[in-house]
């Protein structure tokens, strides 16, 4: 119930927490492919931003995803690990 809450109190989804956490584990920045309906609204609330992902060749600088510090403040709240959607 914890989870659920806390979903509710930060205004996003399951599925919006799994691209925040892609998102995290992706610091170089995510492709704009993955979770092409779910990023969107994180980036309207701020969790979200894109902006040239991280390349050394500047030709290979792409629009990319990446995780805000509101996004990371985020995913403090659910903390590291996995949620048990069970409980």
């Amino acid at each position: 119930m914890f989870q659920h809450r806390l979903l509710a109190e930060f205004g996003i989804t399951r599925r919006q927490l799994e691209a925040l956490r892609a998102l995290r584990t992706n610091p170089t920045g995510l492709r704009r492919e993955a979770y092409p309906r779910v990023m969107p609204p994180l980036v309207v609330r701020g969790y979200a931003e894109v902006r040239p992902s991280v390349a050394e060749d500047p030709h290979e600088r792409v629009p990319a995803w990446f995780l805000t510090p509101a996004g990371q403040r985020v995913l403090r709240a659910f903390g590291t690990g996995e949620l048990n959607w069970a409980t």
